[in-house]
C-alpha cells in the first residue's frame, strides 16, 4: 500500500465534493522527540459543508513503520457514523481498521456501508487486544491484517461514506452533537491509540486541546 496516495486520492474525493482546506496553525508537521525524532507527523486537515471535518495524519518512523490516519467528523449534526479509518504498514505486514461509530439518535441504516463489508468481510482479521471502543463499533466495521494490498478496502469504504453523507438528512442535529461529544470525551479519558501518541508528543494537557481543536472538533473554527 502506498499511504501517501491513498491520503492524496481520499483528499481529491473530498475536494471534488467541495471540501476547502483548513489551517492546522502551526502543527502541520510535528516530530517526537523533538531532538532526535524517530517519529514524523504531517497533517492536513479539510471541511466539508454540511457535514464537518476530515482530518488526516500521515506518521512515518525510524524502524520502518508507516501510518496513515483518516479521521471523519460529522459535527454538522448528520445522521451519519464518525468514522475512523487506521492503515499501518511495517515491511510485509498491513493492518487496516475502518471503525464506525454510530453516535446519532436515530442510528440511520447505510446499506452502502454494510455493502462494502460484505465485499471484504473474508479477509484475515486482526487480532485487537480489549478495548473499551470495541464494543462501541458498528457491526460493518472492518478490522484487518494481512499481506496483502488494502488500498481498494479504504477507498470503497470512504466513497461509499461520503456517498451515505451526501444521502443522508440532517435531522437531531443538536442530540447527534452531544453523542459525538460524549464519544470524544470517553476517547480523551479513557484513552485510545491516537490520544497516547499525542500525549507523548504534546503532553498530556496540549494533547487534550489538540484533540478538541484539530482531530474531534465540534465546530469549523478558524
Amino acid at each position: 500500500m502506498n499511504l501517501k496516495n491513498i491520503q492524496d486520492d481520499a483528499s481529491a474525493l473530498i475536494l471534488q465534493q467541495g471540501g476547502v482546506p483548513l489551517s492546522m496553525h502551526g502543527h502541520k508537521s510535528m516530530k517526537y522527540p523533538k531532538l532526535i525524532p524517530i517519529m514524523k507527523f504531517n497533517l492536513e486537515r479539510l471541511y466539508l459543508e454540511s457535514y464537518g471535518q476530515v482530518l488526516f495524519m500521515h506518521t512515518s518512523t525510524k524502524v520502518g513503520m508507516e501510518l496513515l490516519t483518516i479521521v471523519c467528523m460529522p459535527y454538522e449534526g448528520k445522521n451519519i457514523p464518525f468514522l475512523l479509518v487506521d492503515a499501518m504498514q511495517i515491511k510485509k505486514k498491513k493492518t487496516v481498521f475502518i471503525e464506525y461509530y454510530d453516535c446519532t439518535m436515530s442510528k440511520e441504516k447505510h446499506p452502502e456501508l454494510e455493502k462494502v463489508y460484505e465485499r471484504y468481510k473474508d479477509l484475515p482479521e486482526y487480532a485487537e487486544k480489549p478495548a473499551w471502543y470495541i464494543k462501541e463499533r458498528t457491526p460493518y466495521s472492518l478490522i484487518k491484517g494481512s499481506e496483502s494490498d488494502m488500498t481498494d478496502m479504504i477507498m470503497d469504504s470512504l466513497s461509499a461514506y461520503f456517498r451515505a453523507v451526501a444521502a443522508t438528512d440532517q435531522e437531531n442535529k443538536e442530540e447527534n452533537r452531544t453523542g459525538l461529544l460524549h464519544f470524544r470525551n470517553r476517547m480523551i479519558t479513557e484513552g485510545n491509540p491516537a490520544s497516547q501518541t499525542l500525549n507523548k508528543v504534546l503532553g498530556k494537557e496540549q494533547a487534550v486541546t489538540f484533540f478538541q481543536q484539530y482531530v474531534m472538533p465540534l465546530e469549523k473554527g478558524v
